[in-house]
């Protein structure tokens, strides 16, 4: 078997193990539909990286989300090096499904003004101003279904131009980025309304080996730098913490660490560079 698709293979898995939202192919037609045709339009597939989309289906089976708790004061910097600004871009990509999923109109801006910011660090600015552009027309009318499918765009973008110039681990990167957001905000959305249920959410086994798998692949002089070696000890530890036997739930205070190791990675991804 090709290696990249056998790394890849454990993620392709894991979307026949998790929620039936995943397991069967939407009918055309369908917001997931076409989303999914977005994402082939432009060469980016499950086998590439795992859509933020996916990951925040999750958001729809928390409700109600306590959105001041679980939001934050977006980054105004824009870090140096492209490992940093990927990881970045996923993480506001996530903010806005966040603020899509919660409705809120006035904090759409300046999630387009950020994803503009760093997607232009990356190169890839021209693609993805256009989308930014759409988000904010879309969200003046409160076409959240549009608007989602405008940052899935925006993603896949990003993800399709890395491909273009053979650059995957970068592509990777804007996913992990993405979940990396996406698990602070479930893990503190637990934390505050904490059911053995709800925290079930948490426990995705074939994600969290898919996510590690592409840090220990990351480009060696990236995983020597403090932001590197933290990534990988970090995912470890999640790891621990969440794998647990089948129907079993992570408990109160395992859903406030994962919270607490999430958030601290997303304050250093953003901070000053090594």
């Amino acid at each position: 078997m090709d290696t990249f698709l056998s790394r890849c293979l454990p993620f392709a898995i894991g979307l026949c193990l998790t929620p039936a939202v995943f397991a069967e192919k939407p009918a055309k037609g369908t917001p997931q539909a076409d989303i999914e045709h977005i994402r082939e339009e432009l060469g980016v597939n499950e086998f590439t990286a795992p859509s933020i989309e996916l990951v925040f289906q999750e958001l729809s089976y928390l409700k109600p989300i306590p959105f001041e708790k679980v939001w934050r004061e977006l980054p105004d910097s824009t870090p140096q090096s492209r490992a940093r600004l990927a990881l970045a871009a996923g993480g506001v990509i996530a903010d806005g499904f966040l603020a899509v999923t919660a409705e809120k109109q006035s904090r759409i801006e300046p999630v387009g003004r950020n994803l503009m910011r760093l997607a232009k660090g990356l190169g890839v600015g021209d693609s993805v101003n256009r989308h930014s552009r759409s988000i904010l027309e879309k969200a003046a009318k409160k076409d959240w279904g549009d608007v989602k499918k405008e940052l899935v765009r925006a993603q896949a973008e990003v993800e399709a131009a890395m491909m273009q110039l053979m650059d995957e681990e970068i592509a990777h990167l804007v996913a992990l980025g993405g979940w990396l957001r996406g698990l602070e905000i479930t893990g503190g959305i637990v934390a505050e309304n904490y059911s053995a249920e709800r925290a079930r959410r948490l426990v995705q086994p074939e994600l969290m080996d898919y996510f590690s798998d592409r840090v220990e692949n990351l480009n060696p002089n990236f995983k020597k730098t403090k932001l590197g070696q933290q990534l990988s000890s970090s995912l470890k530890e999640v790891k621990v913490l969440t794998t647990k036997p089948v129907n079993s739930p992570i408990d109160l205070a395992e859903v406030k660490r994962v919270h607490e190791i999430a958030k601290e990675l997303n304050k250093s991804i953003v901070k000053d560079e090594d």
